[in-house]
């Protein structure tokens, strides 16, 4: 399969995919920040929900021309994220899961143990800087910010999203 040429940054923007996006990441945000759900059952059945969107809008990111190429540091202060991560793991009863690290390759067969609150904290923590920067509204930040969002999910959150939606399935089934 060939990547799509390179688009520019208000062409993106301005996608209803990437409007689909942008709001999952604020959804799931607001979700993983609210710490509240009736139940358990619940609580997992909506963190599955939340990651299968943002998998799936994930796959629709575009490239982006950069004009800026800027870095910025990240918004996200640690101790927020530690906060954050903190709520999460009250949330989390069940968080380790053994997976194959990398399916694709016939050597690498040993299982790993993968971790849910590892899962969604590194999603949210990439997610969240990126909304941030994106919120931010310059033409350098918003820039910054799209391109970050699909580097990351090429390259980082997008395996944390399908590794975790794989566990989340047998974590629902055992407690379903």
């Amino acid at each position: 399969m060939t990547q799509p040429t390179n688009l520019t940054i208000d062409k993106i923007i301005q996608a209803d995919s990437f409007s689909n996006f942008i709001k999952s990441v604020r959804d799931f945000c607001i979700f993983i920040e609210n710490g509240k759900t009736e139940n358990y059952v619940t609580f997992l059945l909506l963190t599955q929900t939340h990651l299968q969107s943002l998998y799936f809008g994930g796959q629709k990111l575009q490239l982006v021309d950069l004009n800026y190429n800027l870095d910025f540091d990240d918004l996200l202060t640690k101790p927020e994220l530690e906060n954050i991560l903190s709520g999460l793991a009250d949330r989390l009863t069940n968080r380790f899961y053994w997976h194959v690290f990398d399916p694709t390759k016939e050597n690498d067969i040993e299982p790993v143990c993968g971790d849910l609150l590892d899962d969604l904290g590194d999603i949210y923590n990439d997610l969240k800087n990126s909304l941030l920067l994106y919120d931010k509204g310059t033409p350098a930040e918003i820039e910054s910010a799209v391109w970050t969002f699909k580097w990351s999910f090429d390259n980082h959150w997008g395996n944390h999203c399908i590794n975790a939606t794989y566990a989340l399935h047998y974590f629902i089934q055992g407690v379903g």
